[in-house]
């Protein structure tokens, strides 16, 4: 008996504290359209080494940065970026990096840069190319969700050269009769 109500005390106490709403009503689901932006003109200005780059800041090695000086006079902020050796980087937008090095590349690509989808207008989107550790080029046959239902599109993965990826480069993954590099 008092097995049972010590069953029912916990029963009653996880109910009351757990978690009683079905998952569905929990996930929080948002539609990029609905998402409000802010009006054109008033995001910052990035500037590295001197060089306006535009609204959004080119990708490169973090540990490149020598000093960071916010102008935040301007109506919308300035951002200046001095890195250790200016002059060296070279910046490419996805599109270059696609004619460079991808062979008879499909018209329609989906870029992935650091498993995170690119979106927006991809031609202000720029990466080092010195910072690019590999490009893995997917196909819509490489998606059973895909495949049959769109037709000749690339899905470009680029992985740059952060700490995080050049750590996992290291590793080798067995999995079932083949042996698998770490990106």
């Amino acid at each position: 008996m008092r097995l049972l109500f010590m069953l029912t005390i916990c029963l009653l106490a996880i109910n009351a504290v757990g978690q009683t709403d079905l998952v569905s009503e929990k996930v929080n689901v948002v539609y990029e359209k609905d998402i409000k932006k802010l009006p054109t003109g008033t995001t910052p200005k990035y500037f590295l080494d001197s060089a306006l780059v535009g609204a959004c800041l080119p990708l490169f090695n973090k540990d490149e940065i020598k000093e960071v000086t916010v102008n935040s006079d301007s109506k919308f902020g300035e951002v200046y970026i001095a890195t250790k050796n200016p002059g060296l980087h070279r910046f490419m937008t996805l599109e270059e990096i696609k004619n460079k090095y991808i062979e008879s590349p499909s018209a329609s690509t989906l870029y992935m840069v650091d498993n995170d989808l690119v979106k927006g207008n991809i031609a202000d989107f720029k990466i080092d190319e010195n910072y690019i550790l590999s490009i893995n080029v997917l196909c819509e046959n490489d998606f059973g969700s895909l495949k049959g239902s769109v037709k000749s599109m690339n899905i470009i993965k680029i992985t740059t050269k952060s700490e995080e990826n050049l750590e996992r480069a290291g590793r080798v993954y067995i999995k079932g009769t083949q042996l698998q590099a770490g990106l």
